[in-house]
């Protein structure tokens, strides 16, 4: 690859608010880029300037003259500013660059797109060293803004407004890029202005407590002590829009971006934002440095989608976080069979715009052979991640596409999966669920041996369902050989329920809340690993955490409730048990877990009576109870008969502690002897 160095003047032009007008009005805005792009190809031609990359609504190109560079943005801006308006600013800056046909580095890039983000629209920025080559020009009038610290830039820079007529002259107040007054005195400086040497060292040491107490503040008060440092290579995946004129073809445009997300989730060494944080700003209107502090990432992918009949346009574009600079763009016009390869393609053309490969290693989902079941799949999956009052729908969708392409593996996956829910949920027997999840998932792997999502629903079957330890093993090591994240609900009690070991439990909860730190399951799930751990305060705000996300997450109550009782706040765990009994419209466990509060409350005769009118689909529940009454025989008998329908919760005999009241007893021993638990 050639590569030439030289002196440039450097310039970037963006329209502003781009992104907002795609999601509004996609005509509008491609009208808007192909004006812009006309007017910039022809000017910078005329003033023999090179166009080095474009980046969607943006560009990049170099001057071999600072004044040509500068006389050019100002007919641009004059041109933009017509019918329609376009609202594009500019930014100008001289450097040394080394440029190629595939690449342009320097500090000198750097300094342009930081000083072109500063800038509104209809305004043109330049440095000091461009200021220094127009100073004398009289057909350029400027106006000095002011002196910033520039990110990742050491020297300072001031910036300088071209003033001339028709054009847009910000404030100094206006400059709202990543910047700092560098002109602000130093504690050092402020010290050897004192004549005193004895005073020197009281101001000195006052500094150095009032650094220390903002310190401790910050670490202890705003949180921010134990931030993780955002990764280079992080980026979040936005729920693309739906232009189409269905709003219930919503779901397409949301599958789309879900599946460039977990190609992406392939590629080494990249941090992806999970699913839910990501999809949290759906229809908000939010500022993409907001979004990137909240999922803690550098890039956002995002685009629109509009479907009609079987063509569809894709757009796409990756966005810097700091700045909102277009490092990638593409709109894409295909067939609605092509969807595969454009969601393959944005994902390779984003791991090579970072320098990174997907990883070759783990195999490729098979694909369906009918676009009608690929588009019910969709829909299934659109509910499957909504929680248990909309699992049933969600199953009604995996089948349907399985009916149309009886051999589509992941969907036959996930409906392994949602028979694990409906049996988790109460919704069926324990071994109804699990013999239909099993079949499900050995379904999907005859068809596709490398489906991990049905290995994961193997090694569930097999770790809760036929005691097998060692099966379960293996089953979650093939999931997580073929794509299966190693952050993962099932090894969280895999380490609570065999190893006992709480704090890997807790860790792993709580490398998933990192990833996908907006997911309301993610706070509940580490609300579960510290309740089984017995630090019930820490449980209690993390279930807080979860209903705060979502007020309507019945679980979260009902969770919260139970660690409320255990704490003896019995007045405020009642309360919040009929809100989860109301949310989940007595479905579930609430109302189990309400008798349990009972238990604690003292309530025992009240809570005893209830208890033998109840009916249980999971014998275990009872025995629970009867196990919290301290009545060994009751407990025994449904403890038999939980062993006898394999229930879900034998595993639980092993290391949960509400079990310690019957551990000496020798039908409970004998019980446990036969679950044949690992060392």
């Amino acid at each position: 690859m050639n590569r030439t160095r030289q002196l440039a003047a450097i310039m970037f032009t963006d329209i502003q608010g781009y992104t907002r007008m795609m999601q509004k009005d996609e005509q509008k805005a491609i009208q808007f880029r192909e004006k812009h792009r006309r007017i910039f190809n022809s000017l910078t031609n005329k003033y023999n300037g090179i166009i080095l990359q474009y980046y969607g609504d943006g560009t990049l190109s170099i001057f071999s003259s600072a004044i040509d560079a500068v006389l050019c943005a100002i007919e641009m801006q004059n041109g933009f500013g017509g019918d329609p308006a376009i609202p594009v600013r500019i930014g100008i800056h001289t450097g040394d660059i080394i440029y190629s046909e595939e690449e342009i580095i320097g500090d000198g890039v750097n300094i342009a797109a930081r000083i072109e983000s500063l800038a509104l629209a209809g305004s043109i920025l330049v440095s000091d060293k461009v200021y220094d080559e127009i100073k004398n020009q009289n057909d350029i009038k400027t106006s000095h803004l002011k002196t910033v610290q520039l990110k990742n830039v050491e020297r300072a820079v001031a910036v300088y407004a071209i003033a001339n007529e028709g054009l847009v002259i910000p404030q100094p107040s206006d400059l709202q890029g990543k910047t700092e007054d560098p002109f602000t005195p130093s504690i050092e400086k402020a010290l050897t202005q004192k004549n005193s040497i004895f005073k020197n060292r009281v101001f000195l040491s006052a500094a150095i407590v009032i650094v220390i107490m903002l310190i401790l503040y910050l670490q202890f008060f705003t949180g921010t002590g134990d931030k993780t440092e955002i990764a280079d290579k992080s980026i979040a995946v936005l729920p693309f829009v739906n232009m189409s004129n269905d709003p219930e073809q919503e779901y397409f445009s949301d599958g789309i971006s879900e599946e460039i997300l977990n190609t992406l989730a392939k590629i080494p060494q990249l941090k992806v934002a999970g699913r839910t944080s990501a999809f949290s700003f759906k229809g908000k209107n939010e500022d993409i440095r907001t979004i990137g502090q909240k999922l803690n990432v550098k890039m956002v992918l995002e685009g629109s989608v509009r479907k009609a009949g079987n063509q569809m346009r894709i757009t796409a574009q990756l966005l810097n976080v700091d700045d909102g600079f277009h490092l990638w763009s593409e709109t894409y016009d295909k067939d609605i069979e092509d969807v595969f390869a454009v969601q393959e393609d944005i994902a390779r053309r984003i791991g090579e715009k970072l320098r990174l490969q997907i990883r070759e290693s783990i195999p490729k989902k098979s694909k369906p052979q009918n676009m009608e079941a690929y588009e019910m799949f969709l829909k299934g999956s659109f509910f499957f991640k909504r929680g248990a009052l909309v699992t049933e729908k969600a199953m009604q969708y995996f089948q349907k596409a399985v009916e149309l392409d009886p051999d589509y593996a992941e969907a036959w996956a996930y409906i392994g999966e949602t028979y694990l829910h409906f049996a988790g949920y109460n919704l069926i027997s324990t071994a109804d669920g699990y013999a239909k999840a099993r079949n499900a998932a050995e379904k999907a792997i005859e068809l596709n041996p490398f489906e991990a999502r049905a290995h994961k629903v193997l090694a569930y079957v097999n770790l809760f369902f036929d005691w097998n330890w060692q099966a379960a093993q293996q089953e979650y090591e093939k999931a997580i050989s073929f794509g299966l994240s190693e952050q993962n609900e099932f090894i969280t009690y895999y380490y609570i329920f065999l190893k006992g070991d709480f704090d890997r439990a807790i860790q792993i909860s709580k490398e998933m809340l990192e990833t996908d730190p907006l997911h309301v399951v993610n706070h509940f799930q580490l609300g579960v690993c510290y309740y089984f751990a017995q630090r019930f305060e820490e449980a209690l705000q993390t279930f807080n955490n979860a209903i705060e996300l979502e007020p309507s997450y019945s679980d979260g109550y009902q969770w919260k409730g139970l660690v409320l009782a255990y704490l003896g706040k019995y007045e405020q765990a009642v309360p919040v048990m009929e809100k989860a009994l109301e949310l989940s419209q007595g479905r579930g466990l609430a109302k189990l877990d309400m008798l349990a509060v009972k238990i604690l409350m003292g309530k025992k005769e009240e809570a005893l009576q209830e208890i033998k009118a109840g009916e249980y689909i999971d014998a275990m529940d009872a025995a629970r109870l009867y196990a919290m009454l301290k009545m060994p025989d009751k407990a025994s008998t449904w403890l038999e008969k939980g062993y006898r329908q394999h229930s879900v919760m034998m595993v639980t005999l092993k290391n949960f502690w509400v079990w310690d009241p019957l551990r000496n007893d020798p039908r409970f021993i004998e019980i446990y002897k036969r679950m044949n638990f690992p060392e």
